[in-house]
């Protein structure tokens, strides 16, 4: 699938969302918790082979990861990352706070601080 036809899928069911919990809230917040697991699973799995390929490899020792500096663009493009990593975790309260906005689009930073801190 290319990233075009992607774009055409909704990315955001129709229907009222089930409530599991009696306080929504709480909903929430365990939709929340849910998307910060499958985040940082896959990102362990990435992570466990990056570091296997680079012993494998013997490009650099481990502790060079460490000793990292990031350029400014690089920076930037951590910085770009985060921000869309914060509006998927968020997502559910995102929806809530504008149904009829388009929730496809990426929020800018001021904006998902803004909504959380409501």
């Amino acid at each position: 699938m290319s990233k075009n036809s992607e774009k055409n899928i909704p990315r955001k069911a129709k229907g009222k969302r089930p409530q599991y919990f009696e306080d929504p809230a709480v909903d929430k917040l365990h939709l929340m918790l849910m998307a910060v697991m499958e985040e940082l699973s896959v990102t362990r799995d990435r992570m466990d082979t990056i570091e296997r390929l680079i012993e494998d490899k013997g490009l650099f020792k481990r502790n060079s990861i460490d000793n990292f500096k990031p350029t400014p663009e690089a920076e930037i493009e951590r910085t770009q990352q985060r921000l869309q990593y914060i509006s998927r975790v968020m997502r559910s309260i995102i929806l809530d706070q504008d149904d009829s906005s388009d929730s496809s689009s990426e929020l800018e930073f001021n904006e998902v601080v803004d909504i959380v801190s409501k």
